[in-house]
């Protein structure tokens, strides 16, 4: 009698039918970086010290100037954390150095075009400069208009079209500005194959290559480059009907371009024609890209995100009205009233929500 159990149970209570179900921490080791954690908790960083540091930044009161000026030590970068600051410091500069003659030095080739007006009132001229700038130089002085560190290196043709189907007009004027990119960046491309002999500012001579390290252009001329037609991602293989996917499509690299353009058998002189072949590879019709003799130049690498239209404009006509939706105008205006104030950062002591325009 004393031995038996007095608890009662329901007939047909909840019962467990298996012991392998999947927990938080099974989806957190089958990401893709499970294994770096396996010996070392403290992944990205490459250590528990580095963690620490990062830590103590980032709820620190110092200013994001002061952080990098920190990070910037010399004891500091090569002791503790990889310092991402400088195209130097970044993994594509290390990529190109490793597939160039042992003590080779890079000499990233940074380009520059946008159609630019003239005139508005008076003629409306249209000028289409390409400037030439080094991504060797610091970034603090790149940004600095006075520095001059662009230099304008041709005027770009601008046209006018006599084909009767206007539709070819865009094709042509693309056709036009990769021709001209080849011609004028001729020696670049000759000095990234084969390097040149070049003194610095003391005298030293380095065997220098010049490989094309970043083109800074607006997205419509960015997909031109790239040799794909509108709505489609210059970056990634994704046209406009897949924007909205919840992951990311593989890269628009320069095998791939080139493949498509190679599986092409229509005659390119046929404009109307090869035109329409390039529709399923949502290429723009252009059959020799300038970059397509430039070792190591690679579309996927050397165009850079716009700041304006992919940072700026993404957050404020996206993200923002999102959050505003969700939250609330006046919710969210009072969480960015009440921020601590950051020393070179503007604070919004009104809000946002009530914002007409944002720029970079």
């Amino acid at each position: 009698m004393f031995g038996e159990s007095l608890e009662e149970e329901y007939d047909g209570v909840g019962a467990s039918y298996s012991q392998d179900g999947s927990i938080f921490l099974d989806l957190f080791d089958a990401d893709e970086y499970a294994e770096c954690r396996v010996d070392n908790l403290y992944y990205p960083f490459a250590s528990k010290e580095e963690w620490e540091v990062a830590d103590y930044l980032l709820h620190s009161s110092l200013s994001m100037a002061a952080i990098d000026e920190f990070l910037k030590l010399s004891m500091v970068s090569e002791r503790l954390l990889h310092v991402y600051s400088e195209w130097l410091t970044g993994y594509s500069a290390w990529e190109m150095q490793t597939q160039l003659p042992r003590g080779a030095t890079v000499l990233g080739t940074v380009l520059s075009s946008d159609k630019t007006n003239i005139t508005t009132m008076t003629g409306a001229r249209v000028a289409h400069p390409l400037l030439l700038g080094l991504a060797n130089i610091r970034m603090c002085t790149h940004t600095k208009l006075l520095s001059k560190a662009f230099l304008l290196t041709a005027l770009l043709p601008i046209p006018k079209y006599l084909h009767p189907n206007q539709q070819m007009w865009g094709m042509l004027e693309d056709h036009l500005i990769h021709k001209c990119l080849s011609i004028i960046l001729k020696p670049l491309m000759k000095a990234a194959e084969v390097g040149i002999m070049m003194s610095d500012p003391v005298g030293n001579v380095h065997h220098c290559f010049t490989p094309l390290a970043a083109y800074i252009i607006d997205t419509s001329e960015a997909a031109m480059l790239a040799c794909v037609r509108g709505k489609t991602s210059p970056f990634t293989m994704a046209s406009y009907l897949q924007f909205g996917d919840n992951f990311w499509h593989p890269a628009r690299t320069r095998s791939i371009t080139l493949g498509q353009l190679a599986n092409i058998t229509v005659n390119p002189d046929d404009l109307e024609a090869y035109f329409e072949a390039c529709a399923d590879s949502r290429l723009n019709g252009v059959y020799a890209p300038f970059w397509m003799d430039w070792p190591l130049a690679d579309p996927s690498i050397f165009l850079t995100p716009e700041s304006l239209h992919h940072w700026h404009k993404e957050f404020y006509n996206h993200d923002l009205q999102w959050c505003i939706v969700v939250v609330g105008a006046q919710e969210l205006d009072f969480w960015f009233s009440i921020l601590q104030p950051t020393t070179g950062y503007h604070h919004f002591s009104g809000g946002i929500s009530k914002l007409k325009q944002v720029t970079g």
